[in-house]
């Protein structure tokens, strides 16, 4: 899991994008006039935007390739989102996004060297989680620069054993949503469940299977409505592996050990979304996996070696059918 202040654009860096450094008002973008029809007494209407939106993405990716912190970025998305349109708001999203999971790592060296000075360290262990930055004192070097990276969108959190670790705060990138299309709405709505709310943790699960099963099912949706949008990868992945651990995911309290076989409540859960999701693809396949598992009568693994393991492997059938989990998903979608 493991894994500093606002800077000004120099002037020229603006000259060359924007035609000149002056006051706000100086600074909008324009686009130069095609000349008037012949048989017009009216000048024609530029092509609506295009020019300036395609100067703002420019714009924003020249500052991506120079940025020092994320919170420059994020403080050009909240000067252009509102006025962007949806398909340039979009790709403004996804070019900060990628900046951001690219620049986690600086982040985390960054704050790895900031924990190895024992006074900074004190101070950021005796903050309470959710992590309010602004109440520290006596460093304001330290301060601000944690501050710096929840400006641009990153949240720190902590391990149970207290482990740190950054992250995209897709929760904070919320309020881009009201800018962006259906699809990255739909998006970060799933990212920013995932983050509030890891679903499995060191090998377990950290929600119930019920749960599980309804993300699932939003992942579906996803993939249902956007086959080919620009997160279709990242969500059919996410699915996957919400598939696998929904499935497969039996390390703790899902096994009675005397018998080898799935609990009840575990095959209840699976029953459960079927039949409430008759015609989800999602539910055919687990449809086809109750079926394995009543072959074996519910046994799902073999007992393990006395001595060696309580646990033996599992049966050929349900190894075979976790085996191809990930194949069976890319034909349902």
């Amino acid at each position: 899991m493991n894994r500093f202040n606002l800077t000004m654009i120099p002037c020229i860096l603006a000259l060359a994008l924007v035609g000149g450094c002056g006051n706000a008002n100086d600074k909008q973008l324009t686009v130069k006039q095609p000349p008037a029809s012949e048989n017009s007494s009216q000048p024609t209407s530029p092509a609506p935007d295009e020019k300036p939106e395609a100067d703002v993405v420019k714009q924003f990716e020249v500052m991506a390739a120079q940025a020092k912190e994320a919170s420059e970025l994020t403080a050009f998305l909240d000067q252009h989102m509102s006025t962007a349109g949806e398909k340039t708001a979009d790709q403004l999203f996804i070019d900060l996004e990628n900046y951001l999971v690219g620049h986690l790592p600086v982040v985390s060296d960054n704050f790895h060297a900031l924990l190895a000075q024992p006074a900074a360290a004190d101070i950021i262990r005796g903050l309470e989680y959710p992590y309010d930055f602004s109440k520290i004192k006596n460093d304001e070097n330290l301060k601000q620069w944690l501050m710096a990276q929840t400006a641009g969108k990153l949240k720190l959190m902590a391990t149970f054993d207290m482990e740190y670790y950054w992250v995209v705060d897709y929760e904070a990138l919320q309020v881009y949503a009201p800018h962006l299309s259906d699809d990255l709405k739909e998006y970060l709505a799933i990212q920013t469940t995932e983050m509030n709310g890891p679903y499995a943790t060191d090998g377990s699960l950290k929600i119930s299977r019920d749960e599980l099963g309804e993300r699932m099912m939003k992942a579906e949706d996803y993939l249902t409505k956007h086959p080919n949008g620009p997160k279709t990868a990242t969500i059919k992945q996410l699915y996957k592996d919400y598939l696998k651990d929904y499935l497969s995911n039996y390390r703790y309290d899902a096994i009675d050990e005397s018998t080898m076989k799935l609990l009840p409540e575990v095959k209840g859960s699976y029953s459960a979304i079927v039949k409430k999701y008759p015609n989800a693809k999602t539910s055919q396949f687990v449809s086809a996996y109750l079926a394995e598992i009543d072959k074996n009568k519910d046994v799902i693994f073999a007992f393990g070696k006395q001595g060696e393991s309580i646990i033996g492997d599992a049966k050929p059938n349900i190894s075979k059918f976790w085996d191809e989990i990930s194949s069976r998903a890319d034909q349902l979608f």
